[in-house]
């Protein structure tokens, strides 16, 4: 514990585990110097109580000449602290919870990096909703363009039909498939997996059900047995059936349908009929293809478009990763340097309340924390010149 007498400045160290005996008392000490006298106010704080509480504190008259003064140089007060009395100690800091390293990395690192996470998240779920409203667009464009390709094959397809049957009316319809140029007509290739085929409408009067006459198989030719492929199809039967009578009475139509594979596999399909306009034959002209040989190219284009879009989310989150790494370390560097120099100064300050007057002050900083050193170097001049002052006073 150190004394410093508020007249001359001398400065007295007391050894404060020889004060114990004095804890919860209000002392006076007499300068030996020049016999001003001091109230001590320490004993008080080492148990919480402020000095000021103390009425008619006993005067000690004897002199305080060495620089550790003994325990029986000091005389208590006769009266004890209230115990409701505040706690006072000179040096103490108020400290919260949290300190200034603690508050930059919440107000430079956690609450930008939220930010970005936040802005991150977002802008990524723009980015495939407009991902997926774009490849849902383009398959839509794509397969309308495909089933008007179909149809638009149809009618041409059926055309042809058309000429070459008014120019070969001794072809009689159990012939169709066997002739050679003329199934070559009839049955032309639609993309990869596509055909056309000409099939008859029904004819009550002569008992004649739905029949092939021309087609890629040649195993269905002439077969007018529609429950062959209520069998295949099972409960897609419906959507199928629907487009061929939705064509009975020469009309155009055309629709998606259900479709099973050899193999099983259920894939959707798209089909158009075209009338072929003979006036004594119930002709008809179908083109169909599987749908995702048309949405194949903005199925791919799907993908790529989800790859890019995950790509770039993992580019964010990459770079989020990198400035979490980067902002907390020049926070941790740049917070520990300034609350050091804070720390530093917060002694020094300390050393100089207490009358440490030659305590030295080495900051190395340009900025504010720089300007602060200054000034407590000036006070501690300023302190030192106005205690000469006094001494020559005297």
């Amino acid at each position: 514990m150190t004394v410093i007498c508020e007249e001359c400045g001398k400065v007295y160290h007391v050894d404060p585990d020889k004060l114990q005996r004095y804890k919860g008392k209000t002392i006076k000490v007499r300068c030996g110097e020049c016999g001003h006298v001091t109230q001590l106010s320490s004993v008080m704080e080492t148990t919480g109580q402020s000095a000021d509480a103390y009425e008619e504190p006993v005067d000690y008259s004897g002199p305080a000449e060495t620089e550790t003064p003994a325990p029986s140089d000091y005389m208590p007060s006769y009266s004890d602290p209230p115990a409701s009395r505040p706690k006072h100690s000179m040096g103490d800091s108020k400290k919260g919870w949290i300190g200034l390293r603690g508050k930059m990395f919440f107000l430079f690192l956690v609450i930008p990096i939220a930010l970005m996470a936040v802005s991150g998240v977002l802008s990524q779920m723009q980015l495939n909703d407009l991902v997926a409203g774009i490849t849902q667009e383009s398959t839509e464009l794509v397969s309308e363009a495909g089933k008007e390709q179909l149809l638009q094959k149809a009618r041409d397809v059926a055309l042809q039909c058309e000429i070459y049957l008014k120019a070969h009316p001794e072809l009689g319809r159990e012939d169709y498939s066997y002739d050679p140029e003329f199934n070559q007509i009839a049955v032309q290739k639609v993309g990869k997996t596509g055909y056309t085929c000409l099939i008859q409408e029904p004819e009550a009067d002569k008992g004649q059900n739905w029949t092939i006459w021309a087609h890629p198989n040649p195993n269905i030719i002439g077969i007018d047995d529609i429950d062959m492929i209520r069998k295949a199809l099972g409960p897609y039967f419906d959507e199928f059936f629907a487009i061929l009578a939705r064509a009975q009475g020469r009309k155009e139509s055309t629709g998606p349908y259900m479709w099973k594979d050899p193999d099983g596999k259920i894939r959707p399909k798209f089909m158009a009929i075209s009338p072929v306009t003979l006036e004594d034959k119930p002709f008809l002209l179908m083109s169909t293809a599987y749908m995702d040989e048309f949405t194949q190219k903005t199925e791919s284009l799907r993908a790529d478009a989800m790859e890019s879009a995950t790509r770039t989310r993992n580019i964010n989150l990459g770079i989020l990763i990198v400035a979490i790494i980067v902002i907390g370390m020049c926070i941790t560097i740049y917070g520990y340097r300034l609350t050091r120099n804070i720390q530093y100064l917060t002694e020094a300050a300390d050393r100089i309340s207490v009358g440490d007057l030659e305590a030295e002050i080495e900051v190395k900083s340009t900025d504010e924390i720089g300007s602060l050193a200054d000034a407590i170097s000036r006070m501690q001049d300023s302190l030192r010149f106005s205690i000469e002052r006094l001494r020559r006073r005297r």
